[in-house]
């Protein structure tokens, strides 16, 4: 595949946009971010990004106090939501 380089400046939002899609390893570097954005659209990466940032707080949350107490009866529950 031929590619062409082209340099663009981008606003603060952004820069913070392809600094968070790599820190969540969505991409490896800064050029396969802004594919990463040209693909999916800012709406759908910011929607992503956010899951992220939800997820890490449970994560965060969970090595600080542990993992929270499940009913003994998880397994009937979970059928009967099912039926």
């Amino acid at each position: 595949m031929k590619t062409d380089v082209i340099a663009i400046r981008v606003d603060e939002q952004i820069s913070d946009l392809v600094n968070k899609i790599i820190e969540y390893k969505l991409a490896k570097n800064k050029t396969d971010a802004i594919r990463w954005i040209m693909k999916y659209g800012m709406q759908t990466t910011k929607k992503t990004i956010e899951k992220k940032e939800q997820s890490r707080l449970i994560i965060e949350k969970w090595k600080k106090n542990g993992f929270p107490k499940l009913p003994v009866n998880l397994s009937e529950i979970s059928i009967k939501e099912r039926e």
